[in-house]
């Protein structure tokens, strides 16, 4: 079954871009178009698309707004945005607003299927340029030896780690280990004590620097 797809973008060329692609593959129905973060949310609630394509920086509602409200009333339409912006801020804000995808304008055309692809699994999607300042920004951990924090951890531990690194989500960790989601993000929170680090992104960051010694 074709996944219905509403996209919102206040650009024209970048929107005739996107739907070129998008109309390209079999598999999506581009069922509608927004021009603002107003419009945006109101077709969701009316059409309840599988996935909404979202511009951060819109008229009358951002993305990150707009983000938010569409994952607390249609908790199961994904959501991807687009940004202009290589901001750790915002993505961290849009994960929190319940974006699953999140990529650069820059390289949306290029990128957009393998979001799609990836969300749809129920992974979340992050533009490589983005995993890079993920990796690269605020690297003053206060745990300066990692192989020290990592053998500090429990095998459990060791096991939500490596998948943290490979984009993993609670739901898929509980699943994967057999465990309940409440316990892996028990499990999730006592490997940031151990590893003395905090903040929405900061185990993600942590795990991917780090995947090789996991």
């Amino acid at each position: 079954m074709k996944k219905k797809i509403i996209i919102a973008d206040d650009h024209p060329i970048v929107l005739h871009g996107m739907k070129q692609i998008l109309l390209s593959d079999e598999n999506l129905d581009l069922i509608a178009e927004a021009r603002n973060g107003e419009e945006a949310v109101e077709l969701t609630l009316k059409l309840n698309p599988d996935i909404l394509i979202l511009d951060l920086d819109m008229p009358k509602m951002n993305g990150l707004e707009a983000a938010d409200k569409v994952a607390k009333s249609n908790p199961n339409t994904l959501i991807i945005m687009m940004t202009a912006y290589k901001d750790e801020k915002i993505l961290n804000t849009a994960f929190k607003n319940g974006v699953s995808g999140f990529i650069l304008k820059e390289n949306a055309i290029v990128e957009i299927l393998a979001c799609i692809d990836n969300v749809v699994k129920g992974k979340r999607f992050i533009s490589p340029a983005l995993t890079d300042i993920l990796l690269n920004q605020n690297k003053a951990f206060e745990n300066e030896n990692p192989v020290i924090g990592i053998s500090s951890l429990t095998i459990t531990e060791k096991k939500i780690l490596k998948l943290v690194s490979e984009n993993k989500t609670t739901k898929q960790i509980a699943e994967i280990l057999f465990l309940s989601p409440r316990t892996v993000e028990n499990h999730r929170n006592n490997i940031c004590k151990k590893l003395s680090i905090s903040g929405s992104n900061s185990l993600l960051r942590f795990a991917l620097e780090n995947r090789e010694k996991l």
